[in-house]
């Protein structure tokens, strides 16, 4: 035994003591220790889809964007450059983002934190990272980031797909536009929902013949899909996931189609797995918090009922979904579900399906082949139809017995077809029948054929299931899936069956083919019938329904065709979409099935048709168009004559029955080639077209009554109607009251009749011999004598009304108030199951119930300008005349092929003007000129649409004049509407100076605008005004509207949006903002555009008649000479600020002005003068430099006196430009003249400003002797509610604030004084924290717990966590409760020594603190 020696005990408690000095050196400065970046994260990502420095060992910077360790299984972390992110893009076409694989590291790092990452750059199935072996250090913590380094979110527009993306990859975003639920399929294992962008993807065969056009289509389609993920890489059934899927639930309906409603916590971009991905920053699952969850908006809703399909013999096809009445759990070659539990469900929703279709025939798919389980043939199609007649009622159903011929196992498969019929609708006709050839139909079903008697008519409905697309190996590249030569061969064996069928004398030609037929419908085996004059109703309907989706592509495997000699009896093909887009859970076997209902099914939805077993209806097209005013050109969003025509062209070559009607205005209100022209090039365009008939407009009687007769009727090869036009004369009518057409037998009229305000809207001396009457009364007279019996006098078999009156508004409402539109729409006879409108522009289409009428009356308008057309569908059964379908719709023309023909007679046309032009209509004394900005190389006045102009407001001028007889008051013009100067000098031979001619004219205003006349209130007049400043990023700042005489006004430009307007005078006279005023404006700046949204909200909108250029030569033709207005109609005004009590007689006022000369044109006054009542104030000279963008050019400083002896109140200061009629006043407000209270002294704050402590105001020292005081504390400036006493108790809601007290000073005689004191900082409440460890020596495997003890000053809550801490790694957490204390056991710690502390978190109210370390020496 040797002597115990102290000596190496002292030597280990030195050494210990300098490991203590280490370990909190490391835990206090982190950031010392951190590495310097070597390379960006953009450098690093670069520019194309794989970095450039793959291999390389670099450092980067960024800030942890997400966080994805733990149980997550990405095993990393994703970090962005400090500061990136938002709009601005410092390094375009490189991403700013990067993954950081950690693999087993766990460095102290948070979201939020800015961090070095060191370490390989790699390529991970596509997503540049940084690899195996990165070490990440902390630079920053996230509470203690510089706000210029925090990292935004961009915007990932739903427009931006497939490679695009790669520019964001692993960035921040937050995804703007509609992005839809395309598939939910990887939903239960992996978490994800599959997007589609803006709309749904459409699987390339579906529209497209296999080739390179569909080719394309697929590749666009994958490059725009986008992946909704959850953020973990495990599925959801593995160990370490926790909880659920995050997106679906049994509670709430969520179906493909529908909108994602994106949550407040943005995503990363990722790639993976060959998708790109929106992930969460953390991974989530079911019971995540609401910031990380989406909402879904129901754009897709659910269809309660199937579609209605007409005929009188209707078939469907339906997949049963594997409808086994063996169980799984019985025997494993059965295919449906697994417990007798699971087949109630199945069958309930089976039974709800097909007895919810209302068919008479069903072709069903995927139902068992009870043969090849030991049972007997058809047994599970008996009890599917006895399950059927229990809930529809016996005798309900039955069904077509299999053909003997597959009573045969070996030969059949597992499933098989089957056709099920309602007795009471349809009658079998011999056996049932199939094809057995096992060359074609042994890998596929074989058809099961059966003929029913309906009617008097045979028809067979063939039932069929093709091969499937899976397979093994290397799909085919022309998207066509496995098998497609396999699936040829049975569609040919198929319809050679139908050839057999077709000279079978006991059956018939008619043959109906229904079913799944693996097989999208431009894809080969679909085109075999098709290339063979079948039908593939569902696609020929165009309608846009699909009955499957796959891959998140929705497409149609399951066709109902129909033979040659049938395709003229369907009168309609539709899907019922209950199953695809739901959810597959809601299936059978899945906790979210609902049992009953219709919905889930099946994975294929059912599809029908309806065939009339009597003639065809006679099916006619009606297109309409109204309100054309001569648009024969091209021109911005107007397709021009020849487009119109290719549109008309296109319909007819579609249906010979295809009828063009109008109502009204094709002439008058034209542009300058059609107007110079007399509208002759209008109306030739028209007769070439092959105008049908039309209602008079107003515009065709501009002229009077005298050139419609004399010239316009005898022009137009189509008869126009009216009839409710009478000549006083004769007391008839005047013109054709009504116009027949007729097809196949089916007569259609159209009844026209003109809006009765005719005598408001052209020359009463005009049509001084016409009688404008009721609509109502004589279309009604017109409509019981078409519709009497009597042939005589005509008949209609259908009545369509054409009327040049419209609705008020696109809003259904107006289309049936007591408006006269209203007033027509309800009241005509319920005999006019149609109407065609126009006059108000607008394009609407309404469906409106009507007394007396069994079906909703159509309304429907055009628009103008020939931009949209109307379409009607019209079926009629040609032995009753009863129409069958009448359907509406309004369409863009657009797509079309322009006419050649017609385009020839607006080339003419356009040619002809040109010489035309040259005609003088006035003449100018001077030069009027738009704004103009710094001269340029190369151009010496470039344009300054924020100026104002002489052009602008002599225009402005002139629409005043022209709408003068519709009350007009105010004119305003946009500057981008006028594309030229009106110059004085000539532009050569045979143009004199100061000449205008009709092309002059036509060029300021080429567009062709009609004046829109509406009511403004004074408010909403100052809002047009204030929006000449652009919203944030349009592309001009500034536009300067062009106002007309009497309207002026004054601005401050340096105030704040929407605060800018200081003062309005029309005439004089203040402008009343609750008052209403009559403004003119053209239909572009009515319409909102240029952003002058308030123009478009004007009520009592009104078409004066007129057109811009047709205004500006009548005005010449009255006034001949245009003298430039010299006078600037708004002044820019910053007045400086008065003194403490306010503008007082004596004081001084300086004026710095602008806007008070033209920046090009106009007089050349050098000289500005501020008045009042006509005394001259002051003046300065002008500074006429020119201000680019604005209308500040023209400035001048003007210092003032106010007047001794001026009233308080509103004092007109008037400025004043001598040499030109500038006269534009400043209003400033003169107050009262009683002696202010001023303060001395501030009040100041008594007390300690803390939580929970009580402070006293002193009121300070003022200049009078004993005010009274009143006192309101502030936070943050800003009035606390309730707090009006000297005293004031400190809350927790004063934290983060600055408080103050404003002290009001008051006395008889005085006006009041007002002093604040000193803002003071209230801070957190203060905390403390202290640790406590059970052992300090550990040996062995023996644990150690962790105590925490938080102490908060007065009003605190310890609410919050505690982190525990081993050196710099943070170990645990864990909540404090009520009383302070936290505890946590420590994870095993390795031998050595630990330094063992804690952090509280703090909260709302109380500041975060941490612990000093605890020493635990483990052996």
């Amino acid at each position: 035994m040797y002597p115990r020696s102290s000596r190496p005990t002292r030597l280990t408690i030195g050494a210990l003591a300098t490991s203590c000095a280490i370990a909190l050196t490391t835990i206090t400065a982190p950031a010392a220790l951190a590495a310097e970046a070597t390379a960006t994260i953009a450098d690093v990502q670069g520019t194309s889809a794989a970095s450039t420095m793959i291999g390389d060992t670099v450092t980067v910077e960024g800030v942890v964007t997400a966080d994805y360790r733990g149980a997550s299984g990405y095993r990393g972390i994703v970090i962005q450059t400090p500061g990136s992110g938002g709009a601005d893009d410092a390094t375009p076409g490189a991403s700013d983002g990067i993954f950081i694989f950690l693999g087993s590291a766990n460095p102290a790092v948070s979201i939020g934190d800015k961090v070095t990452a060191t370490g390989p750059v790699a390529e991970y199935f596509g997503l540049t990272q940084l690899g195996s072996g990165t070490a990440v250090e902390l630079v920053t913590a996230a509470a203690d980031l510089d706000p210029a380094d925090a990292v935004e979110p961009t915007a990932l527009d739903a427009s931006v797909v497939g490679a695009d993306r790669e520019s964001l990859e692993s960035m921040l975003v937050t995804p703007t536009g509609d992005y839809l639920v395309s598939s939910s399929h990887q939903l239960y294992n992996f978490g994800t929902l599959w997007l589609s962008p803006e709309e749904l993807a459409v699987k390339s065969t579906e529209t497209t013949d296999a080739g390179a056009d569909a080719d394309a289509i697929a590749a666009a389609n994958r490059a725009s899909r986008i992946l909704l993920d959850d953020g973990y890489s495990i599925q959801i059934s593995n160990g370490s996931h926790p909880g659920e899927q995050p997106y679906f639930s049994a509670d709430t309906v969520v179906r493909n189609g529908d909108t994602v409603e994106f949550p407040a916590n943005p995503y990363v971009l990722s790639y993976g797995f060959d998708d790109w991905r929106l992930q969460p920053t953390v991974a989530i699952n079911d019971a995540s918090p609401a910031e990380y969850l989406p909402t879904f908006e129901s754009t897709n809703p659910r269809e309660e009922s199937a579609p209605v399909v007409g005929g009188d013999f209707k078939v469907s096809a339906f997949n049963v979904y594997n409808y086994f009445t063996t169980l799984k759990s019985e025997d494993s070659d059965a295919r449906g579900a697994a417990t007798a539990e699971e087949f109630a469900i199945q069958q309930s929703k089976i039974v709800a399906a097909i007895n919810s279709l209302d068919a008479d025939v069903v072709g069903l798919m995927e139902i068992e082949n009870s043969i090849k389980l030991g049972g007997d043939l058809d047994e599970a199609l008996m009890d599917l139809v006895g399950a059927l007649n229990a809930a529809a009622g016996a005798g309900t159903w039955d069904y077509v017995r299999t053909p003997a011929a597959l009573n045969d196992a070996a030969i059949t498969d597992f499933i098989t077809n089957a056709i099920i019929f309602k007795p009471a609708a349809v009658t079998p006709v011999g056996d049932s029948f199939t094809q057995v050839d096992e060359t074609v139909w042994d890998i596929a079903r074989e058809p099961i054929a059966q003929t029913f008697e309906s009617n008097g008519e045979l028809i067979t409905v063939i039932a069929n299931h093709f091969k499937s697309k899976g397979g093994s190996g290397t799909e085919p590249t022309d998207g066509q899936g496995f098998f497609n030569t396999e699936r040829v061969e049975q569609a040919n064996a198929v319809k050679d069956l139908v050839d057999s069928i077709a000279a079978d004398d006991a059956k018939s030609d008619q043959v109906v083919l229904v079913g799944d037929f693996n097989a999208y419908s431009e894809e080969d085996p679909i085109q075999v019938f098709t290339e063979a004059g079948y039908v593939d109703t569902l696609a020929a309907e165009g309608d846009n329904e699909y009955t499957y989706t796959f891959d998140g592509e929705l497409g149609s495997l399951d066709h109902i065709i129909v033979s040659p000699s049938l395709a003229e009896h369907v009168t309609d093909a539709a899907v019922w979409n209950i199953n695809s887009p739901e959810w597959s859970d809601r299936g059978y076997a899945y906790g979210a099935a609902e049992a009953g209902t219709v919905f889930r099914s099946s994975d294929h939805d059912p599809i029908s048709v309806g065939l009339s077993t009597e003639a065809a209806p006679v099916e006619i097209e009606i297109l309409t168009t109204n309100d054309f005013h001569g648009r024969i050109e091209v021109d911005r969003g107007i397709p021009g004559a020849a487009m119109l025509a290719g549109m008309v062209r296109s319909w007819e070559s579609q249906n010979p029955n295809t009828t063009f009607v109008g109502a009204g205005d094709f002439v008058g209100a034209t542009t300058f080639t059609s107007f110079i022209q007399n509208d002759q090039p209008t109306i030739d365009v028209l007769n070439e077209i092959g105008l049908d008939t039309s209602s008079f407009g107003n515009h065709e009687f501009d002229q009077g009554r005298a050139d419609v007769d004399d010239r316009i009727l005898d022009a137009a090869d189509w008869p126009y109607l009216a009839a409710n036009l009478y000549d006083r004369d004769t007391n008839m009518p005047a013109y054709d009251e009504y116009f027949l057409q007729e097809f196949e037998g089916v007569k259609v009229g159209f009844i026209g009749a003109i809006t009765e305000d005719l005598n408001e809207l052209v020359s009463p001396e005009g049509i001084a011999s016409l009688e404008v009457r009721g609509v109502v009364e004589e279309v009604n007279r017109v409509a019981d004598y078409l519709t009497d019996g009597d042939d005589a006098n005509g008949e209609a078999d259908v009545l369509v009304l054409l009327i040049h009156e419209g609705a008020a508004s696109t809003d259904i409402a107006a289309s049936m108030d007591d408006s006269a539109f209203g007033q027509i729409v309800m009241n005509v006879s319920p005999e006019i199951q149609a109407i065609v409108s126009g006059h108000t522009h607008l394009a609407y289409d309404h469906e409106i119930a009507v007394d007396g009428m069994d079906d909703p009356r159509l309304v429907i308008s055009a628009g103008q300008y020939g931009s949209y057309y109307g379409h009607f569908d019209l079926n009629v059964d040609p032995a009753t005349k009863e129409i069958i379908d009448f359907e509406a719709e309004v369409l863009p023309i657009e797509g079309f092929e322009p006419d050649a023909a017609v385009q020839a007679i607006v080339d003419e046309a356009t040619a002809a003007a040109a010489e035309l032009g040259n005609a003088k209509v006035g003449e100018i004394s001077d030069s009027m000129f738009r704004a103009v900005q710094t001269p340029v190389d190369g151009t010496p006045f470039p344009e300054n649409r924020g100026g104002e102009s002489t052009i602008g407001n002599f225009v402005a001028d002139v629409q005043l004049w022209a709408a003068s007889d519709s009350g007009a008051e105010i004119a305003f013009m946009n500057p981008g509407g006028l594309r030229t100067d009106l110059v004085y000098e000539a532009s050569g031979a045979g143009d004199a100076d100061g000449e205008v001619t009709y092309r002059e004219a036509a060029n300021v205003q080429p567009f062709g605008n009609t004046l829109t006349t509406m009511s403004l209130t004074g408010a909403q007049i100052k809002s047009v005004l204030e929006e000449q400043w652009q919203p944030e990023g349009a592309q001009r700042p500034f536009l300067k509207l062009g106002v007309s005489e009497g309207l002026t006004y004054s601005y401050d430009p340096t105030a704040a949006q929407g605060e800018r307007v200081t003062a309005m005078y029309l005439n004089g006279v203040p402008v009343d903002v609750a008052a209403s005023y009559t403004v003119v404006a053209n239909s572009f700046l009515a319409a909102g555009g240029d952003n002058f949204a308030t123009l478009a909200e004007g009520t009592d909108r009104a078409d004066s008649g007129r057109v811009d250029l047709q205004s500006m030569v009548e005005w010449f033709e009255e006034n001949t000479i245009a003298d430039p207005p010299l006078e600037q109609r708004a002044i820019g005004a910053v007045v400086s600020a008065p003194d403490a009590d306010g503008y007082n007689p004596g004081d001084d006022v300086t004026l710095d002005l602008s806007s008070l000369t033209f920046s090009r044109g106009g007089s050349g006054a050098t000289t500005v003068e501020v008045s009042v009542d006509g005394d001259v104030l002051g003046s300065a000279t002008i500074d006429r430099t020119i201000v680019d963008t604005t209308d500040e050019q023209g400035r001048a400083s003007v210092t003032v006196t106010i007047p001794a002896g001026v009233p308080s109140g509103t004092l007109a200061l008037t400025v004043m430009v001598p040499g030109t009629d500038t006269a534009v006043v400043v209003p400033i407000e003169v107050a009262t003249t009683a002696e202010a209270i001023e303060n001395t002294k501030a009040p100041g704050i008594r007390g300690n400003v803390q939580v929970g402590k009580t402070v006293k105001a002193t009121h300070g020292n003022w200049s009078v002797k004993s005010p009274d005081y009143s006192y309101q504390w502030l936070r943050d400036g800003a009035p606390i509610a309730d707090a009006t006493d000297s005293r004031y108790r400190i809350t927790t809601d004063d934290i983060g604030t600055e408080l103050s007290v404003q002290v009001t000073a008051s006395k008889d005689g005085y006006s009041d004084g007002v002093a604040e004191s000193d803002a003071q900082s209230v801070e957190k409440i203060s905390s403390s924290v202290r640790s406590s460890l059970s052992s300090w020596f550990v040996w062995g495997n023996r644990s150690v717990t962790a105590d925490a003890s938080v102490k908060v000053g007065k009003d605190g809550t310890t609410a919050g966590e505690v982190t525990f801490y081993d050196g710099r790694d943070a170990v645990g957490t864990s909540t404090v409760d009520k009383r302070g204390n936290a505890s946590l056991k420590l994870p095993k710690l390795s031998r050595g020594i630990h330094f063992i502390w804690v952090e509280y978190s703090g909260n709302d109210t109380v500041e975060s603190s941490s612990s000093f370390p605890r020493l635990v020496f483990v052996f």
